[in-house]
């Protein structure tokens, strides 16, 4: 068995969101002032402007960013 990246970890979570929420979605994005940013959020905000952000992390590096989002997830599951 092969240790998952951060970034699988995060995918696989969205892939556990789908099976419930069919609309809720994935974002991994790189700007000049936020550096690499990770989503997951409920819905598009063009479609529900009360969406809720369910997992996100920001990160020098994509692998950063979704150790981030990891463990900001992981202490919501823990509150």
């Amino acid at each position: 068995m092969t240790n998952q990246s951060n970034l699988e970890k995060v995918m696989a979570i969205h892939a556990e969101m789908l099976q419930t929420n069919h609309y809720c979605y994935f974002e991994l994005a790189y700007t000049r002032y936020t550096d690499w940013m990770v989503w997951i959020c409920s819905n598009a905000r063009e479609q529900d402007p009360n969406r809720k952000i369910l997992l996100q992390g920001q990160g020098c590096t994509p692998e950063e960013a979704c150790v981030d989002a990891l463990n900001k997830y992981e202490g919501q599951a823990n509150d």
